[in-house]
């Protein structure tokens, strides 16, 4: 009987696995804003049952080919999958984001990102027959706030999650690194560099050609002085956000910033999760916590009491 037993297993095991392979990303373009853009869909060949929610994904920032990846970060996802992706305008094939092109610059704001993504959501034939609260976005990075504010103005969403995004201005956040010391920001830059570059950044803040730190001033215009937190308070869904304790691109003090609000509001589906000694994609060496916490997502999104990942 023991024999059977695991021959059973082995057998549900080999089916589980071969079901997974099954996974398959479409390629289609879609009309935003007059304009053709790729997007991608991310699915289990066989049929999505009910239970199945679909997620809205946000890349971080930069021009790199998102599209050709990010089925990796649902590897360990252990149900059957329904993710979309709407492709930043001017994106290349292939690009690594070592170079963007002067036409992707010039279209590469927070403000727009959102409202691209509100348009696909309105206009993708699947997307804009989901119901009111049907919706999950996740947002990588950059792609926090763009997922935030895109809760925040679609009633289609009905949780979001994020990675490496926290509660803070960016342009705050830059200042803490500066304090700390951390490179580059306290060494070569410091404190005063950082401020004497905010003026000049609120200046020329619709020049696509004048750079800093790799993007437009246009471009820092849009992000830096975004203020999250108020978007945040003001939400009534489930959220949860997860940072690395030694996150080098988002200092951990923003997501602890959004911790002490929501502990202030218990009334609020609010969860912080804080992977110890783990980096901006929630990974040591020893872990890849970034697949653990997207794996996980599915646990959440039918019991708020499951556990994410980080510190138990």
């Amino acid at each position: 009987m023991i024999h059977i037993n695991k021959f059973l297993i082995c057998c549900l095991l080999f089916l589980t696995n071969l079901a997974m392979a099954e996974r398959v990303v479409e390629q289609s373009n879609i009309a935003i804003n007059g304009k053709q853009r790729r997007y991608f869909h991310l699915y289990d060949s066989q049929r999505i049952d009910n239970s199945t929610t679909t997620i809205l994904l946000l890349g971080g920032s930069g021009c790199d080919d998102f599209g050709s990846y990010f089925p990796g970060f649902f590897k360990q996802y252990p149900t059957s999958v329904d993710v979309y992706v709407l492709d930043k305008p001017n994106v290349i094939r292939g690009a690594d984001g070592t170079e963007c092109t002067k036409e992707f610059n010039a279209n590469d704001q927070l403000e727009k990102r959102v409202s691209d993504n509100i348009e696909f959501l309105n206009s993708e034939r699947t997307l804009k027959k989901k119901a009111e609260h049907t919706i999950a976005v996740l947002g990588l990075s950059e792609g926090g706030n763009v997922a935030l504010l895109i809760a925040d103005a679609s009633k289609k969403i009905g949780w979001l999650a994020a990675i490496g995004s926290g509660g803070l201005k960016q342009s705050d956040e830059f200042l803490i690194f500066a304090d700390r010391g951390v490179r580059p920001y306290g060494s070569p830059y410091s404190r005063q560099f950082f401020l004497k570059k905010y003026k000049a950044i609120k200046r020329y803040k619709h020049n696509s050609e004048k750079e800093f730190f790799g993007h437009s001033y246009r471009y820092w215009a849009s992000h830096l002085f975004f203020d999250p937190l108020p978007v945040y308070a003001r939400l009534d869904i489930p959220i949860v956000v997860a940072m690395g304790e030694k996150d080098q691109s988002i200092p951990i003090e923003s997501g602890r910033a959004l911790k002490k609000y929501f502990y202030r509001h218990p009334q609020k589906n609010f969860r912080f999760i804080e992977y110890k000694n783990a980096d901006h994609g929630l990974s040591t060496p020893e872990r890849k916590g970034i697949m653990e916490f997207i794996g996980n997502l599915s646990l959440w999104f039918r019991d708020g009491r499951a556990y994410l990942g980080g510190e138990k």
